[in-house]
Formats: C-alpha cells, sequence, structure tokens
C-alpha cells in the first residue's frame, strides 16, 4: 500500500468534529427514556446542570435562575420540534427567557 492508498484509507474511516458530535448526543438521548411532550410537568435536574464544566462561564442570572429553582415545577413547550413530535429543547412556559435540553429536565407528571 502507498502514501496515497494509506490516507485515503485514514481519511475515509476518520469521523469529522460534527460525527463525533452527533455521536456525543445520541449517546446522551440514549440515556433519556422518554421524550417530553407539549403540557408535560418537569423540574429542573440542577445536580446535572451543576455539575457541568462550562457551568462557570454562565452568567450569574443563569446562575440564580437554576440555583433557585431546585423544586420548582414548570410545563414543557417544545421549541422548534420536528415533524415526527420530538424536540431535544424545551421551552419553560413559566419561564419562556430560558431554553434546556431535554436530558435536563425530570418529568413530574405527563400533560394532557
Amino acid at each position: 500500500m502507498n502514501r496515497e492508498q494509506r490516507r485515503a484509507f485514514k481519511k475515509k474511516h476518520k469521523k469529522s468534529v460534527r460525527e463525533h458530535a452527533a455521536d456525543r448526543f445520541n449517546k446522551l438521548s440514549q440515556e433519556i427514556e422518554n421524550p417530553l411532550h407539549d403540557g408535560d410537568k418537569v423540574q429542573l435536574d440542577v445536580d446535572r446542570i451543576i455539575s457541568r464544566k462550562d457551568y462557570a462561564q454562565t452568567t450569574e442570572e443563569y446562575h440564580s435562575f437554576v440555583e433557585s429553582s431546585r423544586d420548582r415545577v414548570f410545563t414543557v413547550r417544545l421549541y422548534r420540534k420536528r415533524k415526527d413530535g420530538f424536540s431535544a429543547i424545551i421551552e419553560l412556559v413559566e419561564e419562556p427567557k430560558w431554553l434546556f435540553w431535554y436530558g435536563d429536565l425530570v418529568l413530574v407528571e405527563n400533560g394532557g
């Protein structure tokens, strides 16, 4: 196998950054068994959000909102859902300023 063939082989089997990111999101979404629907009641998974590496870079306003919302219950509104009804981004009806990844929310009660 010459150098050109080796490079072509490596390039063929190398994943792009987007593919790695997609794999990671798929892995994360497989951890979440039940997707959320409009009207569901949820709570923030505050411990999970706070434990993230990038949490320190977020704003003080976001910190105070997350930390003060430990026991609050919110209503789900799917943000830009797909044709099949799924959306990984969730808007909270009571606090529309903030958007959350559905893995950061804990289902409390199914909506109507």
